[in-house]
């Protein structure tokens, strides 16, 4: 150790307190650093063993594979390995659920890593080819109870459309089955090539209907372990997947072949470079790095980006000030060493060597202080993470300890120290030896410094003094505006940043106000509406509920409005299409799709009390008048964001809704050149044309209200039109599929205890759980996400609100110090305490004022910038965070008064003759 280092210790060692703060600036600032990209390691993690559980590890897969695909794939030398899935054939399986009859038996040829993910909830894997496992869902989905040990006998056999069928239900061909229903090939069937369709709305029960059973052989096996619902299962599958020992391949067998790459990064260009058709697992290798675009990691990247550049600028705020102010005061001491041969060199390898010192002792006191804060952050929040993921994975999240992360936020932190000290050492080094031991150069007055008289007035000669001390020694003073200024708009900034996004979160989840949901497909209660009352009475007197409402609702019904109703928003951005398919152009008039909620009458007068609007108008039953929700959330397709649009320029107008008339064994298909054309129900390759306008007319409803504020049993993506239950009918009874199904929306005091008692109830009423949906527990997993948004987002504030506290601190402390000298000179000509404290306390006003008139504004414009960016992924209004502004106020005027009393506390008992020889003050 040379003699500048001793000498540079000797400094850090004589001035403990300013060493201190600064180490603990760096410790908060390296911390911060450390939780950012320890949560992003954490997080990336999670995310990687939540896809590797439920999806399963493979890169990629091939459906529909022959023996020859899965030899090439397998015998590559750039996979690592495969797992496979062949399909052996359907059989019935007497399940009660009309839409999933078979059962699928499917071989399963285990990988040594398991890439495909099969789960056991009892039992073990297949060891030959009588033994088989089967889903759980098989039993409370399909109603077919096998247990370990049961044996089962199968008829195996392949699906065929029966083209009988398939004409006894309207279509004549293969071709016009595909076209209606879907795909020819079914989602899930692994590489049979049959033309079956996925489920679609109402007609899967007759596409399922016009289907055979091949039967190929018979087969029994054991049933020796049920295993959760598997990922590779589609939801609209025909069959439940049951596994067994695959047989051995032959040039027939249909495979799917999931795979691992040794390299994961080529798997694109494997499946290029040998004319593949497969499916990648995007979201897994886009978590570990892999991807064939650049957003996502130019999203998450560019917000860490942000986060850290925020961090570091704070810091080297922190930093710099307490290296600028350790440099100037040990001025003369490089003067002194310059006078003596140091060179410039020297002189800035000394302020290095001061920054790496406290870096060796910070940093690492930095990467602990983080690393513990997120461990205890993930302890306390992380089992909220899979709240919101869901069941199949109750795994909590915890700190992931990435030596990449630690490593990166180590450098960070140690470029942010070296950025800081490197100023001043360059500063230092400009002096000459003999301005640097005359300090002449600390101070320069040129002209005469007036002062207000209103200072003189309030705050007499203490207040005159400070005020030329503020003016003639500007760069100690701007030292500590600057300190004041980056604290405020920093608080400020981070504050609004959580007040968005926690916003942004909460409004996105926020699509329905209930609790809960009973959904009844009962005509009866369509016919009855003293039945549907008597149930609402029924769910109303449950334990914990405090509200329920019925309706029936009519989804997507084309509507034509006339522009002047409408907002220029709204004319602006709706596509001008409905699902409809005979809404032609009308002068005038703009189409779009609306949802009638017929609400019961009971709430319905709740409504009209609420607005004070009149009975006899909106529940006329022979032309009421219906309320119209707006302020619309949604998300929008050609910006890519959530939007929310007011859609109406009036209270009262007309919808006009474009009806067919019906015509007896005929079905109306649609409308071409201005004819509509109907099929005959018997003879579907018999159809008709009739001129659209002597089969089409319009049924008008009036609006005699818009409201904004959404009732709870409306969701807010719907152009929702509100109706009373006694006014149905408006339309014709093929469009009145959706009417005859009556769902209750449930509001709830307690929503566990209330969800329980409902499900008690039913049970009573001969009513299935099945048919009721629980939106709380749904609300809390949105909770949950607002929670760790919420914990994140106000522990960053804490530690930005300290480093810049630390900041202050340091700042007017040493400045204070650095003016003991003309403290004992103003004590030595008779300046009182009284007098010292009356001076201070201005200055204390002159740092608060000067850094809220520089630091509010320039907060205001940030928050303007954040509002900018959030808006870019979801529409939300401008705002500044007024409680987060009052707390900064307030807090820079008490920090500065604490400080400036904590400093002067520490020099009060200074005897003014010795402070006035010491010259290294």
């Amino acid at each position: 150790m040379n003699v500048f280092h001793k000498v540079t210790l000797q400094s850090l060692k004589k001035n403990r307190v300013r060493t201190l703060v600064t180490i603990i600036g760096i410790m908060l600032s390296t911390a911060l650093i450390c939780a950012v990209t320890t949560s992003f390691a954490s997080v990336r993690q999670y995310a990687i063993d939540y896809l590797e559980f439920t999806d399963g590890k493979w890169h990629a897969m091939e459906k529909n594979a022959s023996k020859s695909t899965y030899d090439l794939i397998a015998c590559s030398g750039k996979v690592k390995e495969t797992g496979e899935i062949s399909l052996i054939g359907y059989a019935k399986i007497g399940s009660s659920n009309k839409f999933k009859p078979y059962i699928c038996v499917s071989g399963f040829r285990e990988d040594e890593d398991r890439i495909i993910p099969i789960h056991l909830t009892s039992g073990r894997m297949p060891e030959n080819e009588n033994e088989i496992i089967l889903p759980d869902h098989l039993n409370f989905n399909g109603d077919v109870d096998y247990g370990v040990g049961d044996e089962l006998t199968l008829e195996i056999g392949d699906r065929k459309i029966n083209k009988k069928k398939l004409q006894e239900i309207g279509i004549d061909d293969l071709e016009k089955a595909a076209e209606m229903y879907g795909s020819v090939i079914d989602k899930y069937v692994l590489g049979q090539d049959v033309p079956y369709a996925a489920m679609s709305d109402n007609d899967d029960e007759n596409v399922i209907s016009a289907e055979d059973l091949d039967i190929k052989e018979i087969r029994s096996y054991t049933v020796v372990g049920i295993y959760q619902r598997p990922a590779f299962e589609d939801f609209t599958a025909p069959g439940y997947t049951a596994l067994t020992v695959a047989d051995e391949y032959t040039d027939d067998t249909q495979l799917t072949v999931y795979y691992c790459m040794n390299d994961a990064s080529e798997v694109y260009d494997f499946i290029n470079n040998n004319g593949l058709n497969g499916e990648t697992h995007s979201t897994l290798l886009m978590f570990k790095g892999i991807s064939m675009y650049s957003s996502f990691y130019s999203m998450i990247y560019g917000l860490m980006g942000v986060v850290i550049v925020l961090i570091m600028f704070g810091s080297v705020m922190l930093i710099y000030n307490a290296f600028s102010i350790s440099v100037s005061e040990r001025t003369k001491q490089f003067g002194l060493l310059s006078s003596v041969g140091a060179t410039k060199r020297q002189l800035r390898k000394m302020v290095r060597f001061e920054a790496a010192s406290v870096s060796f002792i910070g940093i690492p006191l930095g990467i602990l202080l983080g690393i513990v804060g997120m461990w205890i952050t993930f302890l306390a929040i992380g089992n909220r993470f899979s709240a919101f993921i869901g069941d199949e994975y109750r795994k909590p999240m915890r700190i992931c300890i990435s030596f990449k992360a630690i490593a990166a936020a180590c450098i960070i932190a140690f470029i942010t120290i070296m950025l800081s000290a490197w100023i001043p050492s360059r500063r230092a080094t400009k002096i000459s030896a003999v301005e640097a031991i005359r300090q002449n150069s600390d101070i320069k007055q040129k002209k005469h410094i007036r002062t207000p008289q209103i200072i003189y007035k309030f705050f007499g000669l203490s207040g005159v003094l400070a005020h030329k001390y503020f003016k003639r020694s500007k760069k100690k003073y701007r030292s500590t505006i600057i300190s004041l200024f980056m604290s405020i708009v920093l608080f400020i900034s981070a504050s609004s940043f959580t007040a968005y996004l926690v916003g942004a979160a909460s409004d996105s989840n926020d699509n329905l106000g209930m609790d809960y949901v009973l959904t009844l497909y009962d005509e009866n209660n369509y016919n009855n509406p003293t039945e549907a009352n008597e149930l609402k009475n029924r769910i109303l007197s449950t334990e914990n509920i405090t509200d329920v409402a019925y309706f029936s609702s009519q989804y997507s019904m084309g509507a034509y409005l006339k522009k002047d109703c409408l907002s220029e928003e709204f004319l602006n951005n709706n596509n001008n299409n409905t699902n409809s398919r005979f809404y032609a152009e009308r002068e005038g008039y703009i189409t779009a799709d609306m949802t009638i909620f017929y609400v019961d009458d009971d709430t319905y007068r709740h409504l009209l009390a609420k607005y004070n609007l009149s009975e006899d108008e909106f529940m006329n039953k022979e032309s009421p008048l219906g309320i119209a929700v707006d302020n619309i959330m949604s998300f929008d397709d050609v910006s890519g964001r959530m939007v929310r649009r007011k859609a109406y320029d009036a209270d009262r107008f007309d919808m006009i809704f474009s009806q067919v008339k019906q015509i007896d064994s005929y079905y109306f298909s649609y409308i071409d050149d201005n004819n509509a054309v109907y099929f005959n129900m018997e003879e579907p390759e018999n159809s008709i044309s009739i001129p659209a306008d002597e089969c089409v007319y319009d049924i008008v409803l009036k609006i005699g209200k818009v409201i904004e504020e959404r009732p709870y049993f409306t969701p807010f993506f719907y152009n929702a039109v509100i109706y009373p239950y006694s006014a149905k009918g408006f339309f014709p009874e093929d469009e009145q599929e959706n009417i005859n199904v009556i769902e209750y929306a449930i509001k709830s005091s307690d929503k566990a205890a209330g969800y329980d008692a409902l499900s008690g109830m039913m049970k009573e009423c001969g009513y299935s759980d099945y048919d009721l949906f629980n939106y709380a527990a749904q609300a809390d997993s949105q909770r949950s996400m607002i929670i760790i948004i919420k914990v994140f987002a106000y522990g960053f504030i804490v530690l930005i609100s300290l480093i810049a506290a630390a900041n202050v601190f340091n700042t007017i402390t040493t400045n204070i110090n650095l003016r003991r000298r003309e403290f004992a000179m103003l004590k030595s000509v008779g300046m009182t305490a009284k007098g010292m404290r009356k001076m201070l306390n201005f200055e204390c006003i002159l740092y608060g004022t000067k850094a809220l008139i520089y630091g509010l504004p320039t907060s205001f414009i940030v928050t303007y910038f954040i509002y900018r960016s959030i808006n870019e992924g979801f529409d939300t209004v401008f705002f500044i965070p007024w409680k987060s502004v009052i707390i900064a106020v307030m807090s820079v005027f008490i920090v500065v008064f604490v400080t400036m009393m904590f400093s002067m506390s520490k020099i009060k008992k200074d005897n003014p003759i010795d402070s006035l020889k010491n010259e290294n003050l």
